[in-house]
């Protein structure tokens, strides 16, 4: 199915014009996708490492995690969608590169994961900013996911690296 999903795919005409670099008005357009997408990326490693240094207790402690998720979730959320649409686009210049990728399937599969933490941060300190504060139970579940997340984050960042050097699975 998935094989051939990426076989039409290839055949549009989108797919054609994002990995044409013969003509003048097309050739840069990967690349400029490229380079947004690695920006975006350092927005969400940074904004995430700082939530969850946070929740581990590290940096400035003067600042409620429910503040700061409050602050960073904007710049999270429209990071995620910005590479949400280069990756669209990264994706139907090469499809079979991407989507028959096992470390791309990972990468997404840990993707999903660690955005249902992040919406957890946020869903919990909208009801109550103080929530991963409140008991000793829920700081160490604190500490859990924050951890993971973070673990996450970097195999995330890592397995989208990978992409590059890990082939498609064999037909």
């Amino acid at each position: 199915m998935l094989q051939e999903l990426t076989d039409w795919l290839s055949r549009t005409d989108l797919s054609a014009l994002l990995s044409d670099t013969t003509h003048l008005e097309t050739w840069l357009i990967i690349p400029l996708s490229q380079t947004i997408h690695i920006l975006s990326v350092a927005v969400v490693m940074i904004s995430i490492g700082v939530l969850n240094l946070r929740l581990l207790g590290v940096g400035n402690s003067k600042q409620t995690f429910g503040r700061l998720t409050t602050q960073l979730t904007p710049w999270i959320w429209s990071a995620l969608v910005i590479l949400f649409v280069t990756g669209v686009l990264q994706t139907l210049a090469e499809p079979s590169r991407e989507l028959l990728n096992s470390t791309f399937q990972l990468k997404m599969a840990l993707l999903v994961i660690a955005v249902a933490i992040t919406i957890s941060y946020r869903v919990t300190t909208t009801k109550n900013p103080n929530y991963w504060d409140v008991t000793a139970d829920r700081r160490r579940m604190a500490r859990f996911l924050a951890s993971t997340s973070l673990v996450l984050w970097l195999c995330i960042l890592s397995a989208g690296r990978l992409i590059a050097y890990f082939g498609a699975f064999e037909s």
